[in-house]
């Protein structure tokens, strides 16, 4: 009998969820482990996964449709059954979305939630293009007059402005490049940066006499466009914003929070990371300090498991509460993306070398920015870290990212005067800051982990003991 495929809880805070493109149209072959769809959660753009084998009879919803979770969003045909059939009897369903078709261009997930809605309904965009439907996430819809342009291009109408993202407009205007030529693979056909990027490394730019500067230096992280003289602009918040705000409201309201902070000499640290990087250059590996950072706390958290826990329950109802302690450390590493931040989960840190911590912490870091990590990798996390030293941070506090206990604010490595047997030298001293939740954890234990925190890095070697 046909497969009915619903909107699954594809983080572990989604309440809904918005079809941002569809990866399979009618009459693709399905397997188990094939990808569906990208979904725009209020975490990022998740890959919606089939479990059961078969053939697309019907998509039942658009791409830019909001989804509720349960709700039906494609019938299978299993082997055997007659996929016009299949479709025919759920055709009293929801309405169908337009089918995919092979020419169809697909849109650059890191930026899906960049374009905006042009008002569009999800059953006037046309079969060949049903990959460009209107408002790719919430963010789309809410903040159109900033993401890009009011009106499309049209073939020998040069006058005409191009839709396209800001960052696209930005790299495309210094590169002197006319956004005309530039073929479109955003959401609603917009101009992306990738649309641009790779427009310049294939064709080069117009004014191709003169260097560019876009495809000399990799395009900035995030953008931000200023309204114009006398000009004020109401920006709604988006899926990513209002996930941010539920969850640090709650921490502050819910969680009574400490916050204990050390200066940490990395002298030694950074002279082991040196030598190391030496020896892997051939394998063209290249250790961080974060990645110190993140075994010194896999080791101390198996040292102090009090902080390797989360909480759970109400405050109202302390009967019902409970501290929830782990056997296995898995690590949250805080990564900036440009409409906020998101938490991708390193798993078994504490049955980790630096090695693979490099190696698994760049993938984790890669799918992040491509907004490509899956369910398994957003969640699961036993302690967190947020590093701003790249930003050159010195020192900062860190909110928590409940129901977890603990996380770990990580300022900038620098050199600094410090006094060694009475005496004024220079040394280079990294200052973190811990935030724990004072209701399941201790001033006293987590000065402890501190402590044991502070040696590991001061004293690499002790990781091998």
């Amino acid at each position: 009998m046909p497969i009915e495929v619903k909107m699954a809880k594809l983080s572990p805070t989604m309440e809904s969820g918005q079809m941002v493109r569809w990866l399979v149209k009618v009459g693709d072959p399905v397997k188990e482990g094939d990808m569906l769809a990208e979904v725009q959660t209020d975490k990022a753009v998740m890959p919606l996964e089939s479990f059961d084998e078969g053939t697309v009879a019907r998509l039942d919803v658009a791409e830019g449709d909001e989804i509720a979770l349960g709700q039906r969003v494609l019938v299978l045909a299993t082997k055997g059954e007659d996929v016009k059939a299949i479709a025919s009897s759920f055709e009293g369903g929801p309405k169908a979305a337009p089918a995919k078709t092979a020419e169809q261009p697909s849109a650059a997930p890191a930026e899906a939630h960049a374009g905006a809605s042009n008002g569009q309904a999800p059953s006037a965009i046309p079969a060949a293009t049903s990959s460009a439907s209107a408002g790719s996430s919430s963010s789309s819809s809410s903040s159109s007059s900033s993401s890009s342009t009011a009106s499309t291009s049209t073939s020998g109408d040069r006058s005409a402005r191009v839709r396209s993202t800001p960052l696209a407009r930005k790299i495309a205007a210094e590169a002197g490049l006319d956004l005309h030529d530039v073929p479109s693979s955003g959401p609603a056909g917009r101009v992306i940066r990738r649309d641009v990027e790779s427009f310049l490394e294939t064709r080069g730019p117009k004014n191709a006499g003169s260097p560019s500067k876009a495809s000399s230096s990799p395009a900035p992280r995030s953008v931000v466009v200023a309204p114009a003289a006398g000009e004020t602009k109401r920006i709604p918040l988006d899926r990513m914003r209002t996930a941010i705000l539920k969850g640090m409201v709650a921490a502050k309201r819910n969680a009574p929070d400490i916050h204990l902070t050390v200066d940490i000499r990395v002298d030694q640290l950074v002279a082991v990371r040196e030598r190391l990087n030496k020896q892997l250059a051939a394998d063209k590996i290249k250790l961080s300090v974060g990645d110190f950072i993140t075994k010194a706390v896999a080791v101390a958290l198996g040292k102090h498991p009090a902080m390797n826990a989360t909480f759970e329950g109400d405050n109202d109802q302390p009967a019902q509460a409970a501290i929830v302690r782990y056997g296995d450390v898995h690590v949250g590493l805080a990564v900036a993306l440009d409409g906020g931040l998101i938490v991708p989960v390193l798993r078994h840190v504490d049955r980790m070398g630096l090695r693979e911590i490099r190696v698994e912490s760049e993938k984790l870091y890669e799918a992040a920015r491509t907004m490509r990590l899956t369910p398994e990798q957003m969640q699961g996390g036993t302690f967190t870290i947020s590093n701003l030293g790249m930003y050159g941070i010195r020192q900062f506090d860190a909110i928590l990212n409940l129901p977890q206990v603990g996380i770990l604010a990580v300022g900038s490595a620098e050199k600094r005067p410090i006094v060694e047997n009475d005496a004024l030298t220079i040394g280079t001293v990294m200052t973190v800051t811990l935030t724990a939740d004072h209701r399941a954890v201790d001033g006293a234990s987590a000065a402890e982990f501190l402590r044991t925190f502070k040696g590991l890095l001061e004293e690499p070697a002790s990781m091998l003991l």
